[in-house]
């Protein structure tokens, strides 16, 4: 009886596991096996089906001492800080007004601003490049009725390389963060804003001392997210600019795309691009600690 009683146990135990097996072997083979292996291939040149030999720090230190891949990350981070700098301020806007506006409109506007993230990357990149065409596109022709100069070569002067970036990632990605913050909003206790008006704070304080504060777990959320995926950045250019997405001059290639590049796009350097991604995960890591320093998120204002 003991024995059946404990391999009855075990079976239960096992039981979940066995419906998670599928799961768990395709995270190992495609993730955690990927993630290792990238590691190991980072310290060897490897080049193309050649495992190639170790030869140490060698790849790490010949992207540090190269100036495309300096260029590619100063491209990368550029694109960060503007895009950081105009979704997060202009959602949280959005969310502040949509706050406020009658339930009867509230859903639909949510919906309609979200819409861009639901559309894939590729479709709005080539919608884009459409829409930004010297000769035939639909920004040219409206510059065009406010007699201003509607022959414009957007996707080919690097002058608007950064520029194009941003708008689009705006224009797809704002939507993403104010359903966020738009959600955090909501949780906010009525009380604390009955208690400000007894005690005649102004709408500024309000919005400083009480709002921004309670808001901080969504703020931190949406500042690491978007900064996580703007240095990861790669569809966008790729599928935007000519020159296989490196844009006019090499001016919107990002670090992933220089990895890319590396890896598949010259001589299959797979050991070097192994570096390259090695080296933009750490500053991923860096940028994402610093952010959750600096926000300090999880901790509580008990003013």
């Amino acid at each position: 009886m003991l024995f059946l009683k404990t391999r009855k146990n075990s079976i239960e135990f096992l039981t979940p596991f066995f419906y998670i097996a599928p799961f768990l072997s395709l995270l190992i083979i495609f993730n955690i096996y990927v993630f290792f292996s990238g590691a190991l291939s980072s310290f060897t040149d490897a080049e193309g089906i050649n495992p190639g030999s170790f030869i140490g720090f060698e790849n790490y230190q010949e992207a540090l001492t190269n100036f495309d891949f300096w260029k590619s990350l100063s491209t990368t981070i550029i694109y960060t800080v503007l895009s950081i700098a105009l979704q997060i301020p202009f959602a949280f806007v959005l969310a502040y007004i949509l706050n406020m506006v009658p339930k009867i409109f509230k859903g639909y506007l949510r919906a309609s601003f979200f819409v861009p993230v639901l559309i894939n990357g590729v479709v709005i990149a080539l919608m884009f490049r459409m829409l930004f065409n010297k000769d035939v596109g639909l920004i040219n022709w409206f510059l065009g009725l406010l007699r201003l100069p509607n022959k414009i070569d957007w996707v080919n002067d690097s002058n608007y390389t950064i520029i194009l970036m941003v708008f689009v990632s705006f224009w797809q990605w704002t939507g993403f963060h104010m359903v966020y913050l738009l959600a955090s909003l909501q949780t906010i206790d009525n009380s604390l804003y009955e208690a400000a008006k007894v005690e005649g704070a102004s709408q500024l304080r309000v919005l400083f001392q009480i709002t921004m504060p309670m808001m901080k777990p969504a703020l931190t959320f949406c500042f690491i997210t978007s900064a996580i995926g703007c240095l990861k950045l790669f569809d966008l250019p790729f599928m935007l600019f000519p020159n296989a997405g490196y844009g006019p001059g090499y001016s919107a290639r990002t670090t992933v795309a220089y990895i890319y590049e590396q890896a598949f796009s010259q001589q299959f350097r797979f050991g070097y691009a192994s570096a390259v991604g090695w080296l933009l995960f750490f500053i991923i890591l860096i940028v994402s600690i610093f952010q959750l320093k600096v926000l300090k998120a999880g901790e509580s204002d008990e003013n």
